[in-house]
């Protein structure tokens, strides 16, 4: 039997720029040649979208990507379900390959709204796990797909635990996550709510999203994957060194499939120590056209090029230099990112360690709720109400509900100071 893996697709990511058709073609891609592969069953690791309600011209795009699975050939039938509901599985999910699925932190929704993954399983585009389990057989045997969808992460070890998911018999077993896991993370502002020593003993196969970065690793003998997002979000070093794809997992281990759509990514820091304004941007400009004349994997895109500057200026100040007028300068070669959050001068204050960790985190919506939990958590915050439940219904303009919900958390907390008080 043979399992496609394929990690977060962020379907939707950077709309609106020049990159906004990049993480459809790859996701395409993905599927394709998963197909292409003799796949059995394709695995999604959550994050299929980029957000929790995505805009119609989204949702066009991602149905015709998803249905390529259900018009091949496919061998294997569902025997069994558990802790699932078999009437939310649709007959058309059913057909070709089968599609499992979990949904990620970028699809979560607060108690009571679907989430877009569970969209598409109501329309028959695949099977949506959350703390379940279903079971299909085929030829080569029984193959049983166990998946826990994101939660926070405070939340995942009781959870998890809560859950406790145990092994099929006569078949093979897979665990499918979506969360930060020990020392693999998303960015190092996360706090792990799990370790691999955590999940629980005696599967066959352990599988992880959320972590853009592909990774191997060995949990009691047995393979613990990330097969990372197959589009690039945070434009970090790692990104620039590991290929983009997803893993074919066999009876006789498992490969990674290299993806040829995305788009070529270079990475390098610029010191600017000692350094004139004048002088940093000549070397910027020396450094792309440098970058713009190596050997490239995909000629038919303009790479992406992030230069990070770093140090002091000698003469001038940070807003001297604009970093919008040079990305627009090689606007037709190259989709240049200039950082300027690690550069200082004499005449202004150096960026501060917050705005160096605030960087790796990948959305303005996460940044805000991660500065909310800790505001709330230095506060001595430790109950009652969900900070990430109320945001989203903040997001999605529900204000009327948050307010009846902050209401009722005061009057509680006020009879509980009362009946102390007796």
């Amino acid at each position: 039997m043979r399992l496609a893996v394929i990690g977060d697709t962020h379907l939707g990511a950077k709309w609106g720029t020049a990159r906004e058709g990049d993480s459809f073609e790859q996701a395409e891609e993905a599927l394709r040649r998963a197909v292409r592969e003799g796949a059995d069953l394709i695995l999604l690791l959550g994050d299929l979208f980029d957000s929790r309600t995505p805009r119609p011209e989204v949702w066009t795009r991602a149905m015709r990507i998803f249905t390529l699975p259900r018009v091949e050939k496919g061998g294997l039938r569902l025997v069994g379900v558990m802790g699932k509901d078999e009437g939310e599985i649709s007959p058309l999910s059913l057909q070709g390959v089968p599609v499992v699925a979990l949904h990620g932190n970028h699809e979560s929704r607060t108690e009571g709204l679907k989430n877009p993954v569970e969209v598409l399983e109501a329309a028959g585009m695949l099977i949506h796990l959350h703390r379940e389990t279903v079971i299909f057989e085929g030829e080569d045997g029984r193959v049983a797909v166990h998946g826990m969808s994101y939660v926070p992460e405070r939340y995942a070890r009781s959870l998890l635990q809560t859950w406790d998911p145990r092994p099929v018999e006569g078949a093979l077993n897979v665990l499918m996550l979506h969360q930060s896991l020990g020392q693999f993370v998303f960015s190092r502002e996360e706090r792990p709510g799990l370790s691999p020593e955590d999940l629980p003993p005696g599967f066959d196969l352990y599988l992880c999203g959320h972590v853009h970065c592909r990774a191997e690793a060995s949990l009691r003998g047995r393979p613990l994957l990330f097969p990372g997002s197959t589009e690039r979000t945070q434009l970090l070093p790692e990104e620039a060194q590991l290929r983009k794809g997803f893993y074919l997992v066999e009876e006789d281990g498992y490969r990674f499939v290299e993806l040829e759509t995305p788009r070529d990514f270079f990475y390098e820091e610029v010191e600017a120590g000692g350094k004139d304004v004048l002088t940093l941007q000549r070397e910027i400009r020396e450094r792309v056209e440098a970058l713009l004349s190596k050997e490239r994997r995909n000629r038919s895109k303009p790479p992406l090029i992030r230069l990070k500057l770093k140090g002091r200026l000698a003469r001038g100040k940070k807003s001297d230099l604009d970093p919008f007028s040079l990305e627009e300068e090689f606007s037709d070669r190259a989709l240049l990112v200039v950082s300027r959050e690690e550069l200082s001068s004499s005449s202004e204050p150096e960026g501060g360690e917050w705005l160096r960790r605030m960087e790796e985190t990948a959305t303005i919506e996460e940044r805000t709720l991660r500065l909310l939990e800790e505001q709330l958590s230095q506060l001595g915050y430790s109950f009652g109400l969900e900070a990430r439940s109320l945001y989203h219904l903040l997001l999605e303009g529900k204000e009327e509900e948050v307010e009846e919900k902050v209401r009722a958390y005061v009057r509680r907390m006020v009879e509980l100071e009362l009946e102390g008080g007796r």
